[in-house]
């Protein structure tokens, strides 16, 4: 592919993908303002409870092969039947499994309601395994547009159908409602926008030949999956549901920040830097990559902390005034998210996913040990979260020794791509704190923050001539004077 339909290619896909993710996240803006305004934590609780064994088996539906199918020279019809049955075998085995073991994870979590809410809630597996092929079939073709209209659909009828269940009185019951309404129909309209369709031969035998690259992918995800839902896992145990609530709450609204960054970024960066070709050229688009990314994280995220006090009284009233030290330091962290999951797309696109595999593994250890060691002495939550933002944080030179032997990328060149935004934003947000301090009223001071912050964020950009910022304006600007074609 040559470099400037890759160059095309890119920008589109990251065009879509930030439109997808910003219009998905606005809505899911709304929707979680109306239902955290009529829910208690304790409600977000208990499906909190449940959320580590929802993720553990959407990991295991795909069991890493989208990133494999993405990579892959060659790719047939059989490999996507094979994909196709794989998953929907998986996804009724789940079901089996966690339907005989919702008893368990109820006494576990000390709350007996858990059983029936999980069997019902678990029959997003079944759901989802329909739409695992064709998910895959849309990532590998860098089919963002028709990604992004699935998921459009998908969030308003589930949160239409969540929003009814809890006027009507139904509680947590809304939130499962949310859930199974939004995978019923990502795979109805995956099927629908997608060309491709099951024909021919169907076997596991394309399967069986990928599995040597997507265990370590799957092996990878799972315990990416541990490690961010562990905590949360373990509150129900060991602490009351309103606190698992609380930092539930929390965990959404900063996983909400950053994923409007990574799932832009994600959706084109596995199967460009694939197609990228020699080390130079993937070295090269790597890194505009993590420019582009850290010119986006870093103010949004400090920018939701700098805000987090006046945005969860205003939209989400006083209950969950609590979970703003939860939020502030998760936020930190999270900027960095963003650029880590571009490693993360860097190894397993050179086919290194046993590296990736390690990593991951690594820090999750390193992770459990703190956990392990601040709960012996007894330390509160938000303690916990401080250590684990940390830990984060200083992860990412762990990710960058790899990328050095992949392709030769030094630190200090990774420093230049990433600090002089998260210096921005940083004094963006200062700006912006210390004049909204002038100002009396939740609703002033959170106009001025999100004002001031933007205008002197735009304005270091332009006066400091940075390249991305310029060249992100003149794409979107063309974009919308071609009314969006192409």
């Amino acid at each position: 592919m040559s470099e400037s339909t890759l160059k095309e290619r890119t920008a589109r896909g990251l065009f879509w993908g930030g439109l997808s993710g910003g219009v998905q996240q606005f809505l899911a803006l709304v929707i979680g303002i109306v239902l955290a305004r009529h829910l208690m934590p304790a409600d977000y609780g208990m499906v909190a409870m449940l959320t580590v064994f929802s993720l553990l088996g959407s990991n295991l539906m795909d069991s890493g092969f989208s990133s494999a199918i993405a990579i892959r020279k060659n790719v047939t019809g059989e490999d996507y039947n094979s994909v196709l049955l794989f998953s929907v075998l998986m996804g009724v085995v789940l079901y089996v499994v966690l339907w005989f073991a919702a008893p368990l994870i109820a006494a576990f979590n000390h709350t007996p309601e858990l059983t029936r809410l999980a069997r019902v809630s678990f029959l997003g597996f079944i759901v989802s395994s329909f739409g695992i092929a064709q998910s895959a079939y849309l990532f590998r073709n860098l089919m963002v547009r028709e990604r992004m209209i699935s998921t459009f659909v998908a969030v308003i009828v589930g949160g239409v159908a969540g929003i009814a269940l809890v006027l009507r009185g139904y509680a947590y019951w809304g939130l499962v409602a949310q859930d199974l309404g939004y995978k019923a129909v990502v795979v109805i309209m995956y099927w629908a926008l997608s060309p491709w369709r099951p024909r021919g031969r169907f076997s596991l035998g394309p399967v069986r030949e990928m599995f040597g690259f997507s265990n370590k992918i799957l092996a990878t995800n799972v315990l990416t999956t541990l490690n961010n839902q562990f905590l949360q896992a373990q509150l129900g145990h060991f602490f009351p549901r309103v606190e698992v609530g609380l930092y539930s709450q929390a965990n959404k609204w900063d996983t909400m920040g950053y994923s409007l960054i990574s799932t832009a970024v994600s959706s084109v960066a596995q199967p460009v830097l694939a197609k990228a070709g020699e080390e130079d050229r993937q070295k090269s688009v790597f890194r505009k990559m993590v420019r582009f990314t850290s010119f986006l994280s870093f103010p949004a995220m400090i920018g939701i902390a700098l805000i987090a006090p006046e945005f969860v009284l205003l939209a989400l009233k006083s209950q969950w005034t609590a979970c703003v030290p939860y939020l502030r330091t998760l936020c930190v962290a999270g900027a960095f998210i963003p650029v880590s999951m571009l490693y993360s797309n860097l190894l397993v696109s050179r086919g290194r996913s046993g590296l990736f595999l390690a990593g991951t593994a690594s820090m999750m250890a390193v992770q459990m040990l703190i956990i392990i060691f601040l709960w012996i002495t007894g330390c509160s939550v938000q303690a916990l979260l401080y250590f684990i933002s940390a830990l984060q944080v200083a992860w990412l030179p762990v990710w960058h020794t790899m990328a050095h032997r992949e392709i030769g990328l030094r630190f200090s060149e990774t420093l230049r791509d990433i600090l002089p935004f998260a210096l921005a934003a940083v004094i963006a947000a200062l700006a912006g704190h210390f004049v909204a301090a002038l100002s009396d009223g939740a609703v002033p001071r959170l106009a001025i923050k999100v004002v001031v912050t933007a205008l002197v964020y735009a304005g270091i950009m332009y006066f400091s001539g940075a390249r991305i910022f310029r060249e992100s304006v003149d794409f979107f600007l063309s974009r919308f004077r071609r009314g969006g074609r192409n």
